[in-house]
């Protein structure tokens, strides 16, 4: 057994069980405060939840707007052409994303496991720029305009810099100006396709759908045009006009006194049969113009997702040392918005 002296220097007596216990103690202690790495499952399950949703989203709005190109191309083959290039922009988008957003997904949980692993080893720093790596290949191996080139040029700088730093904290934040480039290309071509989607405008849309029922058209603008010009008849036989603003309210005369009564009520017949065409055709308008707004939206949410990764992956490295979670409540948020949203689209089917 071991003796050591308390403050009045009288022996104290520790059993061996009671010994083992302190010196795990000390050295559970001594382990804790070298730990300088949090938990980041929070962090790589935010970062996934915003690139399935996205991904999700872009494939869904790809299916719709395919949808509304095959439904015009007999009737519009001018304006179906317009929806296919959109389907066609957002399709691609779809799998450059799917790559790059997986890449993404991929590079967080790497970050993750690489703090479940170590601290300030070599290996650790090591892995991250094996992981920043693979996310700049996934880039080139998109469509991103000039993404593989200017990328690869500023890995190449910066991997330097990322295998120099002396742990993981440092090694991230070395990191932080190639996923900034990253981000931006990203948000650059989402801006891009939002002036592809931007083409199919509200007047497009409609002409679009409107277009073969031309002629029934012109025929029930004629009906609603009389209508108007009934109803002001019939209002002034009924309701006869004040003769000067400071009299009071000329007293109402019965229908019957209007001769264009009989006129107007054939006239709404005519309107109500023109309701078995005119209401599926209005549906098929509002639910083009929901698709293309929901699209529009989608590419707006995705811009901004990507921009709260951007400063969510910025935060790490201060995370790392002050020993706190990254911060993903905005990535959360917005995953909620976006996957919400792909489940409208896919309504739209």
């Amino acid at each position: 057994m071991l003796r050591f002296a308390d403050h009045r220097r009288r022996p104290v007596t520790l059993t061996r069980p009671a010994w083992r216990g302190a010196l795990a103690l000390l050295l559970a202690t001594a382990l804790t405060g070298c730990q300088s790495i949090p938990d980041m499952g929070a962090w790589n399950q935010a970062t996934k939840d915003v690139t399935g949703a996205v991904t999700t989203g872009f494939h869904a709005a790809a299916d719709v707007n395919g949808q509304l190109a095959s439904r015009l191309a007999s009737t519009s083959p001018a304006y179906a052409k317009r929806y296919q290039v959109v389907a066609a922009t957002v399709g691609q988008r779809a799998v450059d994303y799917e790559k790059l957003f997986g890449a993404i997904a991929d590079y967080a949980g790497s970050l993750a496991a690489i703090a479940r692993a170590s601290d300030k080893s070599a290996d650790a720093v090591n892995a991250v720029a094996g992981s920043l790596n693979q996310l700049v290949s996934a880039v080139g191996g998109t469509a991103l305009a000039g993404a593989g080139f200017e990328l690869g040029k500023l890995l190449a700088s910066e991997a330097i810099k990322v295998k120099a730093a002396a742990d993981f904290a440092a090694a991230v934040q070395q990191a932080d100006p190639v996923i900034a480039q990253v981000t931006e290309l990203v948000v650059k071509d989402l801006a891009d396709a939002r002036g592809t989607v931007a083409d199919s405008k509200v007047d497009v849309i409609r002409t679009a759908i409107e277009l073969p029922y031309e002629p029934r058209l012109k025929y029930r603008e004629a009906l609603v045009r009389r209508q108007a010009a009934l109803q002001a008849s019939i209002a002034r036989v009924v309701a006869p006009g004040k003769l000067v603003p400071s009299d009071p309210l000329p007293p109402t005369v019965s229908l019957l006194s209007a001769d264009d009564v009989p006129g107007l009520a054939r006239v709404e017949q005519y309107l109500r049969d023109t309701d078995s065409w005119y209401r599926p055709l209005q549906s098929e308008v509002d639910q083009a113009l929901e698709v293309q707004a929901m699209t529009q939206k989608l590419l707006v949410d995705a811009g901004r997702a990507v921009v709260a990764w951007r400063e969510s992956h910025a935060s790490v490295a201060a995370a790392v040392r002050e020993r706190r979670m990254p911060e993903t409540a905005r990535m959360v948020s917005l995953a909620i918005q976006i996957r919400d949203l792909a489940a409208a689209l896919k309504k739209e089917k």
